[in-house]
């Protein structure tokens, strides 16, 4: 057990580092390979939401949006997470949703990353999810 906690350590830094440098592909092979030595079930381990919200995320500098959305969606389902109480799980589920035309699906997701949140969520991102919402907002 020890071993595995110090592989997937070594495994998330690694990511970390490529991921800062904009190795985007190179970061989400390392969660991979992470997330395939963290024991199943993978939707109610704590582990396993944190490299599937850092594998959403790096497909989403990708702009692979579909297979963002498909981490992102399994890190907001995660029991040991509490993926549908996290901010940014929920504004990045919505971005992707909105940048493969699930428009309402997109609303949503924004929304609860907002009254989750606030503005705060969306400050380092483009403004546009955030002006998609504001009018539900007041």
């Amino acid at each position: 057990m020890e071993a595995e906690i110090r592989i997937i350590d070594q495994l998330a830094e690694e990511g970390n580092r490529l991921f800062d440098e904009g190795k985007f592909k190179e970061a989400a092979e390392e969660y991979q390979r992470a997330l395939a030595v963290i024991k199943e079930p993978h939707n109610a381990s704590a582990d396993a939401f944190w490299f599937q919200v850092s594998l959403g995320d790096a497909y989403f500098m990708e702009q692979q949006y579909e297979k963002a959305y498909r981490w992102l969606f399994e890190a907001k389902s995660n029991t040991g997470g509490d993926g549908y109480l996290n901010p940014f799980v929920m504004m990045r589920l919505g971005e992707c949703a909105r940048e493969t035309g699930r428009h309402q699906e997109a609303d949503e997701y924004l929304l609860r990353a907002y009254m989750l949140a606030g503005e705060e969520v969306f400050e380092e991102d483009d403004r546009k999810y955030l002006e998609r919402i504001r009018h539900l907002t007041g």
